[in-house]
């Protein structure tokens, strides 16, 4: 018996909303796991934060500047262990689209790296079901 799950055609998803510049397609929420499409307009910079567990991320568009200096474009792909601290930012004119799947807990940090917001899978399901409670859209990601 064939066990393949239905597509989800993210072109057809909206984009939810996270702060000025940055938004999100949530596709899976499983565990402390969650796979999503952050995309983050030109010249936004996502804050320091650290990672709880590993970071799977490949560019679908648009470019990022590293912490390291590195350029992420189009088909890169970047691993970050478990406890990575890091930031980066949309580099060119279009906004980058990058697909990540994550696991554990995410602390954005102050200046002096110090956790100031945390978010995980479980904060993050609520806040999804609640904006498309808000804004009639039927969920459609996985685990929701």
């Amino acid at each position: 018996m064939d066990k393949t799950s239905s597509p989800i055609h993210t072109a057809d998803l909206p984009w939810m909303p996270l702060e000025a510049g940055v938004s999100v397609r949530l596709l899976r929420l499983v565990g402390a796991e969650r796979t999503l499409q952050l995309k983050v307009e030109p010249g936004v910079t996502i804050e320091p934060h650290a990672h709880g567990g590993e970071v799977h991320a490949f560019n679908l568009s648009g470019s990022r500047r590293l912490g390291n200096g590195a350029i992420a474009g189009p088909g890169a792909y970047v691993y970050e262990p478990a406890g990575n601290v890091d930031s980066w930012t949309c580099v060119g004119d279009e906004p980058v689209v990058v697909q990540i799947t994550m696991s554990g807990a995410l602390a954005y940090l102050d200046d002096r790296g110090k956790p100031k917001s945390v978010t995980d899978t479980p904060k993050l399901r609520a806040l999804y079901l609640d904006w498309c409670a808000r804004e009639g859209h039927e969920p459609v990601a996985l685990g929701a």
